[in-house]
């Protein structure tokens, strides 16, 4: 088992002591059941998880890979998330909890750092799926054989301090590496 799968675990163990209701928080459900028949009745387009996403023209492709890789992740989309990873890094189970975990959808990413044989992008704190614990993540790549970046490692950062160490790290290993606007 990965590193960063034992990561979450260690973090969904932490953040569930923490628990806290929200009132007035409206589930997907609750939204759906009050929409009006038009907009329930409009037909959705098929997900298919062998489609790229296309990134946003300004958006370097290790950043590119990496949100197409959480945003997997956050859909339940554990398959799309595996073809975008290094074979045998994750799997579906450490791919759940990480979903579990977080609330991928206050996501943003602060850093990234282009080598050339490998990459780091890093995000702002994230608030967990319950209480009031947040953590930043830092996501390694690698380059693969066909020009493409594949998701190798991820690492929980509790605190700035962790960020920073996390950087210098990575800089030390890929001393070539440089800036990219995420």
């Amino acid at each position: 088992m990965g590193r960063g799968c034992c990561a979450v675990v260690a973090v969904m163990l932490c953040v569930g002591g923490c628990a806290k209701k929200e009132a007035g928080s409206e589930t997907q459900a609750q939204r759906t059941a009050s929409a009006t028949p038009a907009e329930s009745n409009v037909p959705m387009p098929a997900i298919v998880d062998d489609t790229p996403a296309a990134p946003p023209r300004d958006e370097h492709p290790i950043v590119a890979t990496t949100r197409e890789f959480v945003e997997a992740v956050a859909a339940g989309r554990h398959a799309r998330a595996l073809a975008l990873s290094v074979p045998g890094e994750f799997n579906a189970l450490a791919l759940e909890g990480m979903r579990k975990a977080f609330q991928w959808d206050k996501m943003t990413f602060t850093q990234a750092w282009l080598g050339a044989e490998q990459s780091a992008v890093i995000t702002d704190f994230i608030p967990a799926g319950q209480g009031s614990a947040t953590a930043a993540w830092g996501f390694n790549l690698v380059a693969a054989e066909n020009g493409r970046w594949l998701v190798r490692l991820y690492d929980i950062l509790v605190n700035q301090q962790m960020i920073e160490d996390y950087v210098a790290a990575f800089r030390a290993v890929a001393s070539d590496a440089k800036s990219v606007i995420p």
